[in-house]
């Protein structure tokens, strides 16, 4: 029996909340699906970066809203992230977020073209 869900990536995040083209596809999704720690953190940072800590703390809390779970490594996924990150060469916080995807056995949600490389295994969700 294989389980149904899924693993939002920062940019599915991004894409929702700032109604791109893919929020709809977002949308569909988003009941079953869950939120790797860091990509909180990234949405953070970036929304405070482009304007400022207040709509950070708004969109952070926007997010928190939806009680979605949200998903923090344990030792195997830490282990699996460095190793991602070591042979894949992915930057640490998409090396955690594919190691999440992979360990939930939930297809990633994202509009970043480099997961594609890590395509053989995790199932990921081009936006």
């Amino acid at each position: 029996m294989s389980k149904k869900g899924f693993v939002l990536d920062t940019s599915a995040l991004i894409a929702f909340l700032a109604d791109e083209k893919e929020a709809s596809e977002v949308l569909k999704v988003l009941p079953s699906s869950r939120i790797p720690f860091i990509c909180l953190s990234e949405l953070y940072y970036i929304v405070w970066n482009k304007k400022d800590r207040a709509e950070a703390d708004r969109i952070y809390g926007i997010v928190k809203s939806w009680n979605l779970p949200v998903l923090y490594p344990n030792e195997r996924v830490i282990l699996n992230a460095g190793r991602i990150k070591a042979v894949y060469k992915l930057g640490i916080a998409d090396s955690y977020i594919a190691a999440l995807s992979m360990d939930e056995g939930f297809a990633l949600v994202t509009k970043d073209k480099d997961y594609k490389i890590i395509a053989k295994e995790i199932k990921i969700m081009a936006l």
